[in-house]
This record gives structure tokens, C-alpha cells and sequence, in this order.
């Protein structure tokens, strides 16, 4: 008997032993799926906050990218302009240059039949000048065309006629000599005043048009040659015929 108690206490010993064993191993079980479940649950957190930061980029993104295309489409539209009118301003210009060639081979061609004149055309500096030279250089203080030059100056008369856009100017010029007592010129301003306009008033006689012309006075403030020699100073009484320019050019634009 004593010993069936024996076996029935230590059977429940056993039996207790094993039951306490077992809640242990679900407590840290348990435990362990509440770790998971919590990480589970940071980690999905985390991915939809990472999913939101993408959109919010995705949408910036795009944002930026509309707005970089429409300064792409400006700057072309910009640079399309910009080719146009500088493809209108080289048509011009190539025009300009044309209507120029003509002109010079027009007004070329007259003075070179009247070389012996004294008359000229230059190429200075992009415009046009028509001089004289030596051969027909005023004398001191006078305003006196030749007879070669008056020629010449019939056939500008004429070119101006038939080209009524033609605008030009006279300019007068001097040497350094003072006028005399009793001249007819208070000073080289004056003289040099005269000597152009007597260039225009002859051109007007001819049948220019006084629209056409201007006259200017220079003084002896643009020499050409040297004021100390007789030569120089010769070369200094002149009349030069050039561009209006207040017209930029030989030929005016309506």
C-alpha cells in the first residue's frame, strides 16, 4: 500500500513537473510572436512612410521636369525668334550691300569718265566718299569749281535726279591760313561753309533736289595734309561729298 502511495506522489510530481515546463516554453513563445508582430508592424509602418516619401518625390520630380520642359520650349521658341530676325537682319544687310555695289558701280562708272576732273569715289571705313584732288584744290580762300569739276558735278546732279532716295552730304573744308583784312569770309568756318554750298547750289542748278543734299562746314579742324607746307595746305581746301549721317547710309528707307 505504502508503496502505490509512493508511485501515486511521485507520478504527480512528474506530471507537474512537465506541466510547468511547457507554459514556459509558450510564455517565451509568445513572447517571441508579440517581437515579430511588433517588428512586423514597424517595418510596414516604415515601407509606407518610404512609399509616401517616394510619391512626394515622384510628384516633385515631375513637377520639376513640367517646368524644366516649358523653359526648354521657351528658350527654343526664343532661339527660333532670334534666328528669324537675325536671318531678316542679314537678308537686309545683303540687300543694303547690294543696292550699295550698284550704286557705287553707278557713280563709279560717272567720275571715271571724268577722271581728268579730279573727281573720285573712296571706300573709307564702310562708306562712300566722293573727293577731289590735287588737280582741283581751291585755291586760298576761294569757293571756285572748275570747269572739269562742274562737268563731273552735272552728272552727279543727273544720278541724284534719277535716284530720289540718294541723300548726301557736302563738307566743306579749309586750311589753317587767317582770312585777310577785307575778305569775303569772317573765318574758315565760314569759307568752308561756302565751299560746300557752292557744290550744292551748283547740283541744285543741275536739277538735283535740295532734300537730297546737305551742307556742312568743317573749318580747318580735319586736315589732310600738313599746315606747314604749301602742299599740305592744298590739299586741305577741298569739298568732300559723303553719306548723310544722320541717315547711316547712302541710300534712305521709307
Amino acid at each position: 500500500m505504502r508503496l502505490i502511495v509512493k508511485l501515486l506522489i511521485f507520478t504527480l510530481a512528474i506530471s507537474s513537473f512537465q506541466s510547468c515546463v511547457s507554459k514556459k516554453k509558450y510564455d517565451e513563445l509568445l513572447a517571441a510572436k508579440e517581437a515579430t508582430d511588433q517588428a512586423l508592424a514597424e517595418t510596414q509602418a516604415r515601407v509606407k512612410t518610404l512609399e509616401e516619401e517616394k510619391m512626394a518625390l515622384q510628384k516633385e520630380f515631375d513637377a520639376t521636369k513640367a517646368e524644366l520642359n516649358g523653359k526648354i520650349s521657351s528658350l527654343e521658341g526664343s532661339m527660333k525668334s532670334m534666328e528669324s530676325q537675325m536671318s531678316q537682319v542679314k537678308e537686309k544687310l545683303s540687300m543694303t550691300e547690294a543696292e550699295l555695289a550698284a550704286l557705287k558701280s553707278q557713280i563709279d562708272g560717272i567720275f571715271n569718265a571724268y577722271s581728268s576732273s579730279g573727281l573720285k569715289l573712296e571706300d573709307r571705313d564702310g562708306r562712300l566718299y566722293v573727293v577731289t584732288d590735287e588737280s582741283i584744290q581751291y585755291s586760298s580762300g576761294s569757293v571756285r569749281l572748275s570747269k572739269a569739276e562742274r562737268g563731273a558735278l552735272e552728272k552727279l546732279a543727273m544720278t541724284l535726279k534719277d535716284n530720289p532716295k540718294l541723300q548726301l552730304m557736302v563738307v566743306g573744308h579749309a586750311d589753317t591760313q587767317k582770312m585777310k583784312e577785307g575778305a569775303a569770309y569772317r573765318d574758315n568756318w565760314d569759307l568752308s561753309v561756302a565751299r560746300a554750298n557752292e557744290v550744292v547750289r551748283y547740283l541744285i542748278k543741275k536739277g538735283a533736289s535740295p532734300e537730297q543734299l546737305t551742307i556742312a562746314g568743317r573749318g580747318d579742324t580735319q586736315p589732310v595734309g600738313d599746315n606747314k607746307t604749301a602742299e599740305g595746305r592744298k590739299e586741305n581746301r577741298r569739298s568732300v561729298v559723303q553719306p548723310n549721317p544722320d541717315l547711316g547710309g547712302l541710300m534712305k528707307k521709307n
